[in-house]
């Protein structure tokens, strides 16, 4: 079956195929994965659909519980809808990819085709949550390089517990999402150290033009000069300051700090 798509005259045929040159922005969420996706946007003929979520779950691709997370989820229909992919297409996808590479390539073939792609293109994938398929992702895709994004957990923390796009009220919970994002991706730096790029985000807001200079740089992507200025920037709100209570940040404390100083970040200093 060939997948279709609304919104475009086009034919499958007049599409180019994803290539497999991609960028894997990951980390854990509330780190500025998406600042640094509407900044890579920028980037003539480069593209990325909302958050695919294709490698975040464990379960093995086209067994009998595989597909209910991408048919089921709410949000991921949604994100679907802004990206143009009607659902008839995206189970199409589902029933002809043989393994979750062959899933992410089709899903932004498809993606390009609804948004009236017909000549070369390179795109990136933004899901923070697929740090937990990296090493899946670093096998299928031999090609593909990683942005491992950092931030201080405190203020990552104070994010989740505020319920900023994710809400985790339980502060262990939290930090475990900072503390699993590092640890996966320190394994995956060590494996492959010419792949990964760690990049804190209080680098990428204190200095844009250089932050993204270095990312496009490690992707191999061409771009424009003039792309960014010293406007982009801004300063880090630091909310952890009101939204941890003296608990909270005892467990951040307790949970992070070793991990957290191998990035230059000391919480005992910030805490006092």
């Amino acid at each position: 079956m060939t997948p279709r798509t609304s919104g475009t005259q086009h034919d499958a045929d007049t599409t180019p195929a994803a290539d497999d040159r991609p960028l894997f922005i990951v980390g854990c969420v509330r780190s500025g994965t998406t600042l640094t996706r509407d900044l890579l946007r920028r980037v003539p003929s480069l593209i990325c659909p909302e958050e695919t979520h294709f490698f975040r779950w464990s379960e093995p691709f086209r067994t009998p519980h595989s597909f209910a997370p991408y048919r089921h989820n709410q949000l991921l229909k949604k994100h679907r809808e802004i990206d143009g992919v009607i659902e008839e297409d995206f189970e199409a996808i589902l029933q002809t990819s043989r393994s979750k590479a062959e899933l992410q390539r089709n899903y932004i073939t498809a993606f390009a085709r609804a948004k009236g792609i017909t000549g070369p293109y390179r795109w990136f994938d933004k899901t923070p949550q697929n740090v937990y398929g990296a090493p899946l992702i670093a096998q299928q895709m031999p090609n593909a390089r990683f942005l491992n994004l950092v931030r201080n957990p405190l203020n990552v923390v104070a994010s989740l517990v505020l319920g900023r796009q994710v809400k985790i009220p339980d502060v262990h919970g939290a930090c475990n999402y900072w503390n699993e994002s590092v640890q996966i991706m320190t394994t995956m730096e060590a494996a492959y150290p010419d792949r990964i790029l760690t990049m804190r985000y209080e680098d990428l807001i204190a200095d844009v033009p250089a932050a993204m200079a270095q990312i496009l740089g490690h992707a191999h992507i061409n771009a424009p000069t003039g792309l960014y200025n010293g406007a982009d920037a801004h300063d880090e709100r630091n909310l952890w300051r009101k939204a941890l209570d003296a608990d909270a940040l005892s467990a951040v404390r307790l949970r992070c700090s070793a991990l957290a100083r191998r990035f230059g970040y000391d919480i005992e200093a910030d805490l006092g």
